[in-house]
């Protein structure tokens, strides 16, 4: 995907904390299933037919689609549960302190916790396929990140068909849009938060010269940023907080509406609006971003009791094959060799160099003050 890889070229989205088959935990190796020095597919392939039915999960439906493609392709037993990243990790950190650990695999969208937490703790484990070591750009390696999934400001195509409404993120603190932007619940989805600080440590004199841009004056705050100035004013203008996208696409495109809403959703949700008859579109062009991507990393449960086959599990995503249900949401594939498809209804490959970009240096950041950008959300959404 050469406009993706352009974009990203130079920026690093991961941290270098696995190494192979096995990651540092508490000064501990702890390596699962073959060794890379054993290491081909057909072995590896081999090693995994000898093994029980794996459990695979993901924050998307199609993580089902996928286990059954794997099951069918590899005659494995392969379950999918769609799970919000949230409780991905209460599931993962519940199994390993209870050790008893039924859930092999997670493909998770939390990365500061992951890399904070959970690789360093020995909870998980970061494997990277050694024969995707050239279609893979190094920094996705890691650990494994499988993709990058899109998340956009969209807007309501019926009654705003010249296009978005707005072209700046401080509009959404205007009294206009007060009550009338939907987005899934901050405090049930930690990449927000993590967005959230991302944005104050990396970005911030992108959010401070939009705001000078949109009211024609530099902004003057008491607050620490202009990242949480946005924030504040954007909390206490009342956004309609839902439990999921899925809830925040009717709202936006939902027909009939003389002053419809604004929308945070990830680009998968554009799918449901062209199956259930309803308009969103992208808001191209918004400052200082259109949304953000956030990087879905593989972890394999330290203590599976079958490692080989999730290790295949994880191969198999990494491949255009393996992650095609998910290309046709959106989702941005690591390898350069998987496409996205042309029908893929949000168009969001046409502005994926507007999104902003983790950057892998502040995520332990991102992960220790969590509960203190949860504290600013609740305190100023009052």
């Amino acid at each position: 995907m050469p406009k993706l890889l352009k974009l990203l070229s130079g920026v690093s989205i991961i941290a270098m904390v696995a190494i192979g088959s096995s990651s540092v935990a508490l000064g501990q190796e702890v390596s699962i299933g073959i060794a890379d020095s054993d290491y081909s597919l057909q072995a590896l392939i081999d090693a995994a037919k000898q093994e029980g039915p794996i459990t695979v999960i993901d924050a998307t439906g199609k993580i089902v689609t996928m286990a059954e493609n794997f099951s069918e392709k590899y005659g494995i037993e392969a379950t999918g549960v769609k799970m919000s990243a949230q409780e991905q990790e209460q599931v993962l950190l519940r199994e390993a302190a209870a050790g008893n650990v039924q859930t092999d695999v997670f493909n998770m969208s939390n990365l500061p916790s992951v890399t904070s937490q959970i690789l360093p703790q020995g909870i998980g484990v970061s494997w990277f396929p050694p024969d995707l070591a050239d279609v893979i750009p190094e920094n996705y390696q890691h650990p494994a990140i499988t993709s990058l999934n899109p998340w956009v400001w969209a807007y309501n195509t019926d009654v705003h068909a010249d296009g978005c409404p707005i072209d700046n993120m401080w509009a959404l603190t205007e009294p206009e849009w007060k009550g009338r932007v939907a987005i899934p619940d901050p405090l049930l989805r930690n990449e927000t938060m993590f967005w959230f600080n991302q944005l104050e440590t990396n970005a911030d004199e992108e959010m401070a010269k939009a705001y000078e841009d949109y009211f024609g004056e530099p902004l003057k705050t008491d607050e620490a940023s202009a990242t949480a100035e946005w924030v504040k004013r954007f909390a206490a203008n009342q956004p309609t907080v839902t439990r999921s996208d899925s809830d925040v696409g009717p709202i936006v495109g939902a027909p009939g509406q003389a002053e419809p809403f604004m929308g945070f959703v990830s680009a998968a949700i554009f799918g449901d609006a062209v199956e259930d008859g309803y308009g969103m579109g992208i808001c191209d062009g918004m400052k200082p971003f259109v949304g953000q991507l956030t990087p879905r990393v593989a972890v394999i449960a330290a203590g599976t009791k079958h490692p080989n086959a999730s290790k295949l599990f994880v191969h198999y995503i990494m491949t255009e094959e393996g992650m095609a249900p998910q290309l046709g949401d959106g989702k941005l594939s690591t390898n350069t060799e998987a496409t996205m498809p042309a029908d893929e209804p949000s168009g969001v490959i046409d502005i994926v160099d507007q999104l902003h970009v983790t950057d892998s240096a502040t995520t332990e950041s991102d992960f220790t003050r969590l509960q203190d950008w949860q504290d600013f959300w609740i305190v100023n959404s009052r």
